[in-house]
């Protein structure tokens, strides 16, 4: 079997998050046009998305990934490992708001899919560690059409519909980002960083 469809069948029958197919196309899409050489992933979850993008980027690339969940990152190592790319992707444990400020060097290209309401917070982190025409792609922006929506979110759904608005709000104000946004999936945010002369 297809790694890809063995890890897409594990995610539908443990209800693991991982990318939607138009998501995923969009994703694909960037890598071969952009063919970064070093991306940060926030979010592993059990690393669908690392490997799909290791799949279409340079073998010399790398990529950081980022997950705190102890039983995603185990089985995440095993699909990494299965697929032999060990050496290319590296598999952080712990929370992302703490490592982000320990990382050193540049990123060409982020990919931001972890906890929702902090979204900005995570950009925030890593504004300095952006090469100049990196990419950063935020999913599920729009979280089920809320963000968009005219009526007010349930309660539990506040605080991340206000985040993610914030989030959007900082991509396509601040001069450093040029941003576009998509409606497939729930919603793909792609900001091109123009640079820190530019704020």
């Amino acid at each position: 079997m297809n790694l890809f469809k063995e890890i897409e069948d594990y995610a539908a029958e443990y209800n693991v998050p991982i990318i939607n197919k138009k998501s995923s196309n969009r994703l694909i899409e960037i890598v071969k046009q952009n063919k970064p050489k070093s991306i940060l992933e926030i979010g592993t979850a059990i690393g669908y998305s690392a490997l799909l993008m290791a799949h279409y980027m340079p073998l010399d690339s790398k990529i950081i990934t980022i997950e705190q969940d102890a039983a995603r990152i185990d089985i995440a190592y095993d699909y990494i490992a299965r697929a032999g790319k060990s050496e290319q992707i590296q598999l952080l444990d712990g929370d992302a708001s703490t490592i982000l400020l320990q990382l050193e060097g540049t990123f060409d290209m982020v990919f931001i899919d972890a906890a929702k309401a902090q979204y900005l917070d995570y950009l925030c982190k890593i504004i300095d560690k952006l090469a100049i025409g990196a990419v950063v792609i935020a999913d599920n922006v729009l979280f089920r059409g809320m963000v968009l929506s005219d009526d007010p979110p349930l309660r539990r759904y506040k605080t991340i519909v206000k985040r993610l608005k914030e989030y959007l709000q900082f991509v396509n104000t601040d001069p450093r980002f040029s941003t576009t946004l998509h409606f497939e999936g729930d919603g793909v945010a792609i900001s091109y960083y123009q640079g820190a002369n530019k704020k």
